[in-house]
Order: C-alpha cells, then structure tokens, then sequence
C-alpha cells in the first residue's frame, strides 16, 4: 500500500514552543498541503461519511500499519512566517501567569483591552486594537462560540484549568481551511482544550486539581481520559467554582483627600462547568471530534461604587447549553474536505430589586459549515469554505412590559487562496455575507482580505509582513431592539485594518537557545460606529450610527529564553502597545478627542525561572492614563496602574503521577485601581493550589 501525505512532525523541547492546534490541524510551518474548497449542500457531509465507510469495506489489500515516526529538528514559528499577527500562550506559561480566568491570561497579549468590570464574577469582554469587543471572534476548539443579544463574549466564563493554549491571530490567519465565520470578524481568540492525545499511550489518564484562596474562592476540577480502543477516546471534565467576592477597596469623594475603607457587596458567584469530548481517528485519515458543553452560572452584579450607597439588588442566572462536531479528511493528495456543525442554546435570567425588574432573555442558534481545499501545485492551494448560521431571540421585559422575539439568517461564504515558496508567502481571500432578518430588510457585504510575509534576506532571520483586511459587523439584537428606543435602521459598520510589521527569531548559542522580536504598526478606520448615548435621562438611551473612528498603533513583542547554567532557565516575555484613538465624525463636538477608555499606553512583562527545587515567576500588568467619556475632564480621569503578582510551583515525580503545589499573590502591592470606571477592582489576594495528574 503506497504511503500517501507522510510527514516527519518536528518536536520542541519545552511546551510553551509548541505551535498550537486549531480545528485540530497542526499550524502552518514550511511547506504545508494545501486544498481547494467546492460548494455542496449539507446532504454532501453525510455522503462523505459514506465514502469514508465504503473505503474502510472494500480495500482488500494486505495492508501493514507503520509505527508513528519522529524527526528531531527546529521547525520555524508560524507567528514567524505568517502574513497576520499571531500570538499565543501555551500550557506551560499559562501556568507561570498567576491566571484564573481566560481574560487574565489574554491580558499579557500586545494589542489587547480588557475591559474588567471587577471580581470573579464580573463581565470580562475584549477588544483587539480598540475596534471594539464585537469585532474579536471567541473560538472553542475552532468553533465560534455566540451571544445574538450583545454580540460580546464574556472571557471572564472560561477558566484555564482545561485549556492547553490559547491563540490570538489579528487580521486572518493563512489557515485557509477554517469556518467562514472566524475569517469575518477583526480578529479570533482560540481556545484549545486539553488532551492526552500526545502520550497516545492507550491508558486512562485524570487530572484533578484544587485551588482555595482570598475572599471565599474554592475552585475545584477533575478530567478524566478514557481511550476505548485504537480509534476512539473520551475526555470528560468537571469544574465547580464558589467565591464570596466582597473585597475591600478604598472609596474616594470627588476631588478631596477624603476616603474610606468599603467593600463590595453582592459580588458572589457559584459556577458548575461540564464538557464531554468524543474524538476519532480513522484509518483513511479522517479525524472527528465531538464535544458537548454545559455551564450553569449564578451571579450577583455588584454595580458601580455609588457614595455612601454600596447596596447593589442585580443578580444574574446564567444557562448554556452547546453541542458542536468536527471533521475532517483528505480524500485524496489534492482534495481536503472538512465540516463543522454547532447547535447552542443559552438563557439568561436578569433580576434587580430596586428598581423591580425581571427580565429573560432565550437565545437559540444552529450553525453548520463545509469546506474544501484543494493543491493547484507543490506551493499554491485554494479553498472555499461556506457557512450557514440561524440565530434567534426572545425576551420577556417586565418593566415596562413587552415581548421581543427577533430572527437572523446569516449566510457566509469566503474563496480563500495561498501561494507560498520558502522565503516569501502571499494570502488572499474574499468574504460574502448577506443577512435575512424577521423585523430588518437584508444586508449584504463584500470583504477583501490581502496579506504577504518575506523574508529580505536569506541568511538573516527577519521576515516583512503586510496585511489589509476589511469587516464589515452587523448591529447586534441588542443594538437594535432592547432598548427604550429601538433603532431598526442602524447601520452596519465597516471597518478597515491596515498593519506594517517585522518579526525576527534566531539563538545564541546555549545561553540564549531562543530569541524572538517583533514590531507591528497599524491602522484602523471604523465607519458607521454604533453608540449607546442618553435620551434625556441615564435611564432612557438611544442606540445609532456616530460617525468614524481613527485608530493608528504600534505593538511590540519581546520573548527570551536564558540557559546559562545546567537545569536552571529563564523566561522573559514583553509586550508594549502605544495607540491613538480618536473620534473622526464630521461636525462632532468631540471631533479629534480620544475615545474612552483607550489608554495611550499599555504593557505587560513575565520572568519565570525553572529550578531543580522549584519555579518561581513574576508577572506584571500596566496600564497608562485614560478617560471614561469624551469631555477630558478630571471627574472622568482614570489613574494609571501597575499589577504584579508572584507565584511558586513544585512538581513531585512518581512512578505513575505528578503532584504539583502551588502558590500565588496577586496584585503584590494592593494597589488600588479602576478598569471601568466606578468598578474597583480586587487589591492583593493569595492562593494555594494542588493538582494531581496520573
């Protein structure tokens, strides 16, 4: 039997090097199989299933299994050699981070705005480059996760205990196999779950682990890996999380020396996270993956930090349920076929007793996507990839009382395209959308994508990258019909991504194995910007279009890894981002004025040092002067701030299990500092943790 599509995989030493996986592909490095994508009706996925038993049932060829084969080399980064911005964070330092959540980890990428309404349990959305969080795709092992009300995904609801790296790619990645729906929007933030498909050992494996600290928190998390035979395994993992939340923090009167010593009240949180993954793979080549999610969530919303007034009567009862499925297959050494389908189901019961309301919100969503890649020659590849996403809304409001129940039809379709040689790479796509909604007229958009990497010079490791993207992002349901006023002739906004960069990777020798720098300008202009502004009174506010936004920025990277003695290493990382946002509409009274909360500047810094006796690290968070409205005056200032934090982390080998302790402190220097404004955030907290894996 002819080998077909072999490989030899290159490994790295350390874990935090390796490349992460989306969809389940291995990211782009050197010369990559590439493939062309054909439209079909959904009937093709269960045809392909066909196919892929049919050859299973009549190959009778004698055919002989190969062990799996390991080539020890250096591969190049695919942040090195892509034409977008990419970064990430594996395993290993996601652990060097002092991180709980999913929003504190993605802190420590340049580029990034976390806005932090404070606590566990506080909603945590982000933006990438100030354009907004409702341009930032949030995928879940390459699949979009959704919210039709706001359109903002709150990070703050995934926690890192099972996560094995994160990924952020700006602009579209060169993996042109991949859903339409990621491709459409600024930039994607992927998550990969963790899995012991790299021991491929055929055992059980667990992991528990415990985590016990400052203001009540009591995080526990147990995965279970079961292999039920050469082509299937199951992981299975459980998580409950409980805190008080009712940190202290310093309440400052107006412009007076005057302050006193509160606490947030109302700021508990009980969480309880359930997921299944099912994965396969097949003798033909083709690999399926099945998950199943739950959350249940009950919050309270401890409000803004009102004068002499902490009582806060919000609470919030979360419910998600999803259920998505992959696959993919090479059918042939040219053809690459691959399918995606999610439906969702999420509910959310808002409750304030002063004033009384009540009101539920019931989003429903069903996603399906196919794609096809095909090699036109050793160095180019097309595909074309379509997806279909349905997505309703139905919310009840109590005051005053009124039903809403909104649809939206979204069709997705991108012709990608991807020619690449040794030194130079160039990728393109073209991305149709049109939108159907029950209570809207229909939208329609056309978006360019273009990207190119080079590398000048042959002997010197420094690559060139340039990319345009434009997006074009649909008013969310929220925009549009929830509030007192709705405005169902918004307008979509439109906006522009533009960015200039150099990367450079190399060593030095034993002591300095790795060495990457990297330095990015860009700028982005939004048109049609959607904004909330007040009716009168804060209670009535009307949502509309509010002209353009200009934003210009520089992000720089810096990753280090020391060896200067045996068994002892260092890891030092830095990011650094300088941007200038500012309101560009026309006859505007704030023409040329920064937006809010866009900080001038903004960074963050991890030391981390492995030890034969133990592993210490250090991180830092920094965030420069900004404003939370347009008026630039002081009552709106909000002060800039440093977080630091510092943690220990021992591993115990056994023959057959780890036990690794750990401990943490957060916010070293208890300082004081608002993220939104009127939100304080937590001052400095400890943490013990241990973790068992078998």
């Amino acid at each position: 039997m002819p080998l077909r599509n072999w490989e030899g995989r290159a490994k790295q030493s350390k874990s935090e090097n390796l490349p992460c996986k989306i969809n389940n592909q291995q990211a782009p490095s050197g010369k990559r199989q590439d493939c062309m994508a054909k439209q079909f009706p959904v009937f093709l996925i269960c045809y392909f299933f066909a196919i892929h038993c049919s050859f299973a049932q009549s190959d009778t060829v004698r055919t002989h299994d190969l062990q799996e084969v390991s080539i020890q080399a250096k591969g190049q980064s695919p942040a090195y050699v892509s034409t977008s911005v990419q970064q990430q964070l594996t395993a290993g330092r996601l652990e060097k981070l002092n991180a709980l959540q999913v929003s504190d980890a993605v802190k420590h990428f340049s580029g990034v705005q976390v806005k932090d309404y404070g606590g566990v349990g506080g909603l945590k959305t982000v933006s990438l480059r100030s354009l907004g969080a409702n341009y930032t795709a949030v995928a879940y092992d390459g699949i979009s996760v959704s919210d039709n009300q706001t359109g903002q995904i709150d990070l703050g609801r995934f926690s890192l205990d099972n996560v094995e790296c994160i990924s952020l790619t700006i602009g579209e990645s060169d993996l042109i196999l991949q859903p339409a729906r990621n491709q459409a929007l600024g930039g994607v933030i992927n998550m990969i779950t963790q899995s012991f498909d790299s021991k491929n050992d055929g055992k059980r494996h667990l992991k528990a682990s415990l985590k016990t600290g400052s203001f009540g928190l009591f995080n526990s998390a147990l995965l279970l890996h079961q292999p039920f035979n050469p082509v299937f395994q199951l992981n299975a993992t459980g998580e409950y999380l409980t805190t008080k939340g009712n940190y202290p923090f310093m309440q400052m009167y107006g412009r007076t020396d005057s302050v006193s010593k509160e606490k947030r009240l109302n700021s508990d949180v009980e969480t309880l996270k359930l997921e299944t993954n099912l994965s396969g793979k097949f003798k033909n080549g083709g690999k399926l993956l099945w998950k199943a999610y739950a959350l249940l969530s009950n919050r309270g919303a401890p409000g803004s930090a009102i004068y002499y007034n902490p009582y806060s009567g919000e609470r919030a009862e979360d419910r998600n349920f999803f259920t998505q499925i992959h696959y993919e297959q090479a059918l042939n050494q040219k053809i690459d076929f691959q399918a995606n389908a999610k439906v969702n189901f999420a509910g959310l019961d808002y409750l304030n007793l002063q004033p009384s309301l009540h009101n539920r919100y019931y989003q429903r969503e069903y996603y399906l996507n196919t794609g096809w890649r095909y090699k036109l020659s050793e160095y180019g590849s097309v595909a074309w990839v379509n997806d279909g996403v349905r997505g309703t809304m139905y919310s009840v409001f109590s005051n005053p009382k009124r039903e809403i129940n909104a649809s939206r039809t979204t069709w997705l379709s991108a012709f990608s395209g991807k020619y690449e040689r040794q030194r130079w790479t160039i990728t393109g796509s073209l991305l149709y959308q049109r939108a159907v909604e029950s209570l809207h007229t229909d939208r329609h958009h056309l978006s360019p994508y273009i990207g190119f990497s080079i590398q000048p010079l042959t002997r010197l490791p420094l690559r060139l990258r340039l990319f345009y993207k434009n997006t074009y992002r649909l008013p969310t349901f929220g925009d549009m019909y929830f509030s007192p006023a709705p405005n169902l002739d918004l307008k979509a906004e439109n906006a522009h991504q533009s960015n200039a960069g150099l990367t450079w990777t190399g060593s030095f020798g034993d002591w300095i194995p790795n060495l990457t720098l990297s330095a990015d300008v860009y700028h982005n202009r939004i048109e049609n910007k959607i904004v909330a502004m007040p009716r009168g009174s804060m209670v009535v506010w009307s949502v509309l279009n509010y002209g353009e936004a200009s934003v210009n920025g520089l992000d720089v990277n810096v990753s280090l890894r020391l060896a200067p003695v045996r068994n002892i290493a260092a890891v030092i990382q830095g990011n650094y981002t300088c941007q200038d946002v500012r309101d560009k509409t026309d006859g505007s009274a704030c023409y040329n004025q920064h937006l809010p909360y866009t900080p001038r500047h903004t960074g963050s810094g991890l030391l981390g040092l492995e030890m034969p006796w133990f592993d210490f690290n250090y991180n830092l968070i920094y965030s420069g002067l900004r404003y939370s409205n347009q008026t630039r005056q002081r009552a709106a200032l909000l002060k800039s701030y440093t977080e630091q934090g510092l943690s220990l982390t021992k591993a115990f080998l056994f023959k057959s299990y780890t036990l690794r302790f750990s401990a943490e402190c957060r916010n070293l220097w208890n300082t004081q500092y608002e993220v939104v404004k009127d939100y304080p955030m937590p001052g400095r907290s400890f943490y013990l943790g241990i973790k068992f894996i078998y």
